[in-house]
């Protein structure tokens, strides 16, 4: 796998993302939509898939009947991967490649006190990892989780996809947005913990040059590589 970087563009436009995807073809293993395919169609993806792979990040969760439909309708039409919730436990249906679906665990924006608020149980890694094992039966390609769950699921062999990534280049201090994840690691750490793909998203977007900025993350990518 060349490129490990999702670059996260859900809440831009197609008039805001479309300059992000000239600049940085070929430097990132592709982009996460969610906005631009609400604005444009989801044939958008036949045009971003020139610039690189696709995730569309719905986080899809239904009957299987309708994930069904969801799943294949995304797949026709180009979608790399696309994200499920792990909870939904969709079961492969028809023609569905389940290779390119990413069951989501726990949003990265959890921590401890709001996670117990929701369910009862001890540890986030020990739910991260029973939703990690039921993906591997039902034969997801992907998980997500954070960088902090990793180590708990690194034997169990299915792709691992990481945001709450933050660069060593990156500063909070001089950040210009409010942060809201709370489990976060570098791309050095979430590598050498297992992550295959890193989501990243705020830390490029809102650098002052974003070509440079993914430059140097790819440059900690590759130090660990």
């Amino acid at each position: 796998m060349k490129n490990r970087i999702i670059l996260l563009l859900d809440d831009l436009t197609w008039d805001e993302a479309y300059p992000i995807l000239v600049a940085t073809k070929g430097m990132v293993w592709g982009y996460k939509l969610r906005k631009v395919i609400l604005e444009k169609g989801i044939k958008i993806i036949e045009e971003v898939k020139k610039y690189g792979n696709v995730m569309v990040d719905f986080k899809l969760y239904d009957i299987p009947s309708a994930m069904t439909e969801s799943l294949l309708y995304h797949q026709k039409n180009g979608a790399d991967i696309t994200t499920v919730h792990c909870s939904s436990q969709y079961a492969v249906e028809k023609n569905v490649d389940m290779s390119k679906i990413a069951g989501v665990t726990i949003l990265t924006s959890f921590g401890d006190e709001i996670f117990r608020y929701y369910k009862e149980c001890p540890q986030i890694k020990d739910l991260v990892r029973e939703m990690c094992e039921r993906s591997y039966i039902l034969d997801y390609g992907y998980v997500v989780c954070s960088p902090l769950e990793l180590d708990s699921i690194k034997d169990i062999n299915i792709k691992k996809i990481t945001p709450g990534i933050r660069p060593v280049w990156y500063s909070p201090s001089a950040a210009k947005w409010d942060d809201d994840q709370t489990r976060i690691s570098t791309p050095a750490g979430a590598i050498n913990a297992g992550a295959d793909l890193l989501v990243i998203g705020r830390p490029i977007l809102k650098a002052d040059n974003i070509v440079a900025a993914i430059m140097k993350t790819n440059d900690e990518i590759n130090e660990v590589l």
